[in-house]
């Protein structure tokens, strides 16, 4: 999973790297719900780190919804609470104690979802995607609310108020981000050619290609671990 840490990091440190790292494994698909974490003993030796600050991980995660806690029985991963995730998110940003892994990470999550709720949508509301294309005339500004309007567009889509609000709120956090890269008239192409992409695939039913093509874009490190397989 990862090397063993060193004991030079402070303990809170240490809990916050094996919570993260976790996270990282449930949102990419590799702890399913419903999957059982690895016992005390196996983890700790895994992560190199004591059973207090494995125990201190484990409640971070349950806290934010994503670990179920049975006594005697272990850690199970449920299905991720959006409220509370939402809550967290708010909170973070308020303390700017938010990295931009942990946005990602979780927009992926949420892009995972709406994806499989636009299977419902019909092809007149998908085809409406392309109103939202970036143009390489537009000012930064303007391309980076279109791009936006473009993700809140398909959460919108998928018909879950709570979904697309915690996207919206995502996305707002990335707003300097998102600025720089319009800047360049390359990243505008290649962002276009994403939308592209994307969008036709879900003209064409192709849902597996989609959501490669998102979380490509989206957290490129993360994307191989995430994107659904696409069929032969």
């Amino acid at each position: 999973m990862m090397s063993p840490f060193t004991y030079a990091l402070p303990r809170a440190r240490r809990s916050s790297i094996v919570a993260n790292e976790l996270r990282r494994l449930i949102i990419a698909g590799q702890l399913k719900v419903g999957d059982q974490l690895p016992t005390e003993t196996k983890l700790c030796q895994q992560f190199g780190v004591s059973r207090t600050t494995l125990r201190e991980a484990v409640q971070t995660l349950r806290t934010n919804g994503l670990l179920d806690v049975t006594p005697g029985r272990g850690s199970f991963v449920r299905t991720p609470d959006l409220r509370q995730l939402m809550a967290d998110m708010a909170l973070a940003g308020r303390s700017q104690h938010i990295q931009s892994a942990d946005i990602q990470a979780l927009r992926l999550l949420i892009q995972k979802d709406v994806l499989s709720r636009l299977k419902k949508t019909s092809q007149s509301q998908k085809k409406d995607l392309f109103q939202h294309l970036l143009t390489r005339t537009a000012a930064p500004e303007d391309n980076a609310q279109l791009e936006v309007n473009w993700h809140l567009a398909m959460a919108g889509l998928g018909g879950n108020p709570l979904q697309k609000l915690l996207l919206e709120m995502l996305l707002m956090l990335e707003t300097d981000h998102r600025l720089r890269t319009y800047r360049n008239p390359d990243a505008v192409m290649q962002t276009i050619h994403i939308q592209m992409r994307t969008n036709t695939a879900l003209m064409e039913g192709d849902y597996a290609l989609a959501e490669r093509v998102l979380c490509q874009f989206i957290a490129p490190q993360l994307a191989h671990l995430h994107a659904a397989p696409h069929p032969t």
